[in-house]
């Protein structure tokens, strides 16, 4: 499997957590937390993108490369009897024990992180040249962003509930997304050809890194229908 070793996050964590009863105030901090989760990847992704493999080096920072990352991992090798109170789900007036959602999937905190930059980065530079990027431009660049980013967090819950050609399938929905995307960028033109030139640049690098996720992906899925199918 890829880097991210997605193949851990499957449909079957839930059932670990059905113990929990969360309130919204221990949504609202799970959700915070993840936004943390996903700052931190940002922080890395800039001081090391410049970098060869630098998205398996900032995985190996994050822990994505760990078989303890996995939810359920920690009992599967143990007596579960002798650890029980230990080791059972707990809501979070008993402990800090979180849930699995795919909120801590490395591909959508990779996906929405890079998004979140893209999405800046697109803002940063409509403001500052206003007056030579017209509105259908903004506009269409920026729904260009919104199909792959969407379709990359329905293919992650497909992921998640085991269905690969459905993940595929929305990943290849992004794909067109991204080359939409990149299609649009080389059609802009403003006076400041350095700035310009900046911004391309920027944002070709995250939107092929993002290609790259969702390729390693796409692979990863591929291998699975057919490891199902020689089985069968």
């Amino acid at each position: 499997m890829s880097g991210f070793d997605f193949e851990n996050f499957s449909d079957g964590d839930w059932d670990q957590n059905e113990e929990l009863a969360w309130n919204e105030y221990d949504w609202q901090r799970y959700l915070r937390q993840n936004e943390r989760e996903i700052s931190d990847f940002l922080t890395h992704y800039h001081k090391l993108k410049h970098e060869p493999d630098h998205l398996d080096a900032i995985a190996r920072i994050m822990g994505w490369d760990r078989e303890e990352w996995s939810p359920g991992e920690m009992v599967e090798d143990t007596d579960f009897d002798a650890q029980e109170e230990n080791e059972r789900p707990r809501s979070s007036s008993e402990g800090d024990m979180d849930p699995y959602t795919i909120h801590k999937h490395p591909v959508f905190i990779v996906t929405h992180g890079l998004y979140q930059h893209l999405f800046k980065c697109w803002e940063m530079f409509t403001l500052q040249n206003q007056r030579s990027i017209s509105p259908v431009m903004v506009g269409r660049f920026g729904a260009s962003l919104h199909a792959g980013e969407i379709n990359a967090v329905m293919a992650i819950n497909a992921l998640d509930m085991g269905d690969y050609n459905l993940t595929i399938c929305h990943l290849k929905n992004s794909l067109s997304a991204l080359n939409h995307s990149l299609a649009l960028l080389q059609k802009l033109s403003i006076k400041n050809d350095r700035i310009l030139n900046l911004f391309q640049s920027e944002t070709t690098r995250t939107l092929f890194d993002l290609r790259e996720v969702w390729l390693r992906v796409m692979n990863d899925c591929r291998e699975e229908e057919r490891r199902g199918s020689d089985s069968e």
